[in-house]
């Protein structure tokens, strides 16, 4: 009997192999009686990847009223394809170009922190 199983980490799913559809009913079934494991089957979905073929800018406001002082930011920038770097190999590129220190210099290492690992997923549509 061969079972196999594979979990990737981009689609977040963990996919199983079986010989037949009966085959990966009985386990499924096996793995809610005998482990109390809820599982959500279905047909995988496919990993589409594209790529930016032009510069696209956006600008973005975000205003919210929590009944304080409140929040407020505006987001402008560009994103555009970008060759891999020759020395580090990396294909991804964080620039600040805030002019005149009209954002406190220690909250750029923080939008870093949170754009980098998220480029990662700007290509991609899950169906």
């Amino acid at each position: 009997m061969i079972f196999t199983r594979v979990f990737l980490s981009l689609l977040r799913q963990t996919i199983i192999s079986g010989m037949g559809e009966l085959h990966l009913e009985i386990y499924v079934e096996r793995m809610k009686r005998e482990y109390n494991v809820d599982c959500t089957t279905g047909k995988p979905r496919v990993n589409f990847r594209e790529t930016v073929t032009q510069r696209a800018d956006f600008d973005y406001t975000h205003k919210k009223q929590t009944g304080g002082a409140g929040q407020y930011a505006k987001v402008v920038g560009h994103i555009e394809s970008m060759e891999p770097d020759p020395e580090t190999g990396k294909d991804v590129a964080f620039e600040n170009v805030v002019m005149g220190g009209s954002i406190p210099s220690n909250f750029i290492p923080a939008v870093e922190k949170v754009l980098l690992p998220q480029a990662d997923f700007v290509y991609h549509c899950l169906i």
